[in-house]
């Protein structure tokens, strides 16, 4: 069931919004319901062009030609419960306007399923304006929301770079995955990938993570595959994760079954995965290379 606002909104032709699309090394690229490629390195930059009738959006809704219209884009992200303001414009009392909306969002603030809605709202009325027009600024004159899923292959917690010097950590290291204890804790707020500002290869890998080379490929299959091995390892050393437990959707728990599940087939229990780790650590290291698909091309 449709919800009616108490207020005078134009009719839905009043903009005509054109795809959401991304950059790429080819040019632009329509922006796809999903984003496999997508990691928290990754620098989402996104552009739109609208076509809308200013003077007539202010007509319809009731108001005069000098209301303030604001077109703006807002986005919410599932996995991190992280939303903001991506941009805003003035929309001028003019007819046939052409916009263009473009802006970058960090990946460290997104996962999860991704939603941009594109809203018209009120900033200011007029004295003027009719009884049943919009009076409070942020009324929602229009909008329109696309959805897209940022669930790659890659890691989906945060990642945030780091002096190894300042911290309890290997100054050599390239990288070190902190995961908290509490499995019944929020995964996002439990796990964080820290690369080593000192470790130059290291960095220059995920910078270009977006577009990477072959020896930046390398370096990310390597960090791939020790992240897999730390979470693996941190879920059959955690005595409160047996073969039985549930755990909330979006826990700490439950990312590591998840991993656990993906990883091995249904005969590997966590009892024989615990066994094989502790009599024959090198088979189990093995194991981890071939699902990690080590030093592969992908």
């Amino acid at each position: 069931m449709s919800r009616v606002a108490p207020f005078l909104r134009p009719p839905p032709d009043i903009v005509t919004p054109g795809p959401w699309s991304r950059p790429t090394t080819d040019g632009v690229e329509p922006l796809p319901a999903g984003l496999p490629d997508w990691d928290y390195a990754t620098v989402l930059t996104l552009r739109r062009t609208l076509q809308i009738d200013g003077l007539r959006a202010r007509r319809l809704s009731g108001l005069t030609h000098d209301a303030g219209l604001d077109l703006g884009v807002q986005w919410h992200a599932n996995s991190s419960a992280l939303r903001g303001r991506a941009w805003r414009a003035a929309l001028p009392p003019a007819d046939a306007t052409t916009i263009e909306v473009e802006f970058d969002l960090p990946g460290t603030d997104l996962g999860g399923t991704l939603d941009l809605t594109t809203t018209l709202t009120l900033r200011s009325t007029t004295r003027d304006a009719s009884p049943a027009a919009a009076t409070r600024p942020g009324s929602i004159l229009w909008s329109d929301t696309q959805q897209v899923v940022l669930q790659g292959d890659n890691a989906l917690f945060p990642i945030a770079r780091a002096d190894f010097h300042d911290l309890p950590y290997p100054t050599g290291a390239g990288w070190f995955l902190h995961i908290d204890d509490d499995l019944d804790a929020a995964a996002l707020g439990s796990i964080l990938l820290l690369v080593n500002e000192r470790h130059d290869v290291v960095i220059r890998a995920f910078e270009a993570a977006a577009a990477p080379t072959e020896a930046d490929r390398r370096v990310l299959s390597a960090v791939r595959t020790d992240v897999l091995r730390v979470l693996i390892e941190h879920a059959l050393t955690h005595e409160d994760l047996p073969d039985e437990t549930h755990h909330a959707p979006g826990t700490l728990g439950a990312l590591l079954t998840n991993v656990l599940r993906n990883a091995y087939p249904p005969m590997f229990t966590l009892d024989a995965l615990r066994r094989e780790r502790a009599r024959f650590p090198a088979l189990f290291g093995s194991r981890i290379h071939e699902i990690a698909d080590l030093l592969s091309d992908r």
